[in-house]
């Protein structure tokens, strides 16, 4: 065998052992992250709403929703996060992300105050508590304006979510029971249109038909 007849035969072979290589196809990504996301998120909802209509004494509210809100609510929506992040979905990721932020943080408001971790004075915890809780009010309210564009229910969310945020600032800042509680009805009012909408998607992941979910608001003013 000549040189050239040996290289084109090494060439042949090592075509032949990359070809199965390159005939492989990545797995695709699938499936609904929406739906582990309204789950977790309503169920922490629902503690909290249930936590501010006085089912516990106020002093110990925020610690008593803390194992469900940081490792149910924040951890669960981080997964469902990466998981939208990985299918490309962009707003879900962004809804998804922004409230796996507000839980986390929150938990680490709570630990931080209950433990003295920033040093805060207690004369100035009240108004802490209020530029936080107005801080992410103001990042609900900036996803319920994209939500317009989608079904009903979600702007219904947050919506709900918006007023039951600015109510607790008040509240937190004021000292007031009575918003406390009507923060909790809008908690409540949210966790339950989550349940709504995780259940719609929950059913279709199986082959079942979605519940209505109405028409975006944006379309109420189109001709």
């Amino acid at each position: 065998m000549t040189d050239v007849q040996a290289e084109a035969a090494d060439g042949r072979a090592q075509h032949a052992e990359i070809q199965p290589a390159e005939s492989v196809q990545a797995p695709q990504l699938a499936g609904n992250p929406a739906v582990l996301g309204l789950m977790v998120f309503a169920t922490g909802s629902l503690v909290l709403g249930i936590s501010l209509l006085g089912n516990v004494p106020l002093a110990v509210q925020p610690g008593t929703v803390q194992p469900i809100v940081y490792a149910g609510t924040g951890l669960g929506l981080v997964i469902a996060t990466i998981w939208a992040a990985s299918l490309q979905q962009t707003f879900v990721a962004t809804i998804l992300g922004t409230f796996a932020g507000f839980w986390l943080s929150y938990t680490a408001m709570v630990l931080g105050l209950t433990h003295n971790w920033y040093g805060i004075p207690a004369a100035d915890i009240p108004h802490t508590l209020g530029q936080f809780l107005i801080g992410w009010d103001v990042a609900i309210f900036m996803l319920f304006l994209v939500t317009v564009l989608l079904p009903l229910v979600y702007s219904i969310i947050l919506g709900a979510g918006t007023v039951g945020v600015a109510l607790l600032a008040i509240a937190v800042m004021g000292t007031s029971s009575g918003m406390y509680r009507a923060g909790g009805v809008f908690v409540l009012i949210f966790a339950a249109f989550g349940y709504y909408a995780y259940l719609s998607g929950a059913i279709e992941s199986v082959g079942g038909k979605g519940l209505p979910l109405g028409k975006p608001v944006a379309s109420w003013f189109s001709k």
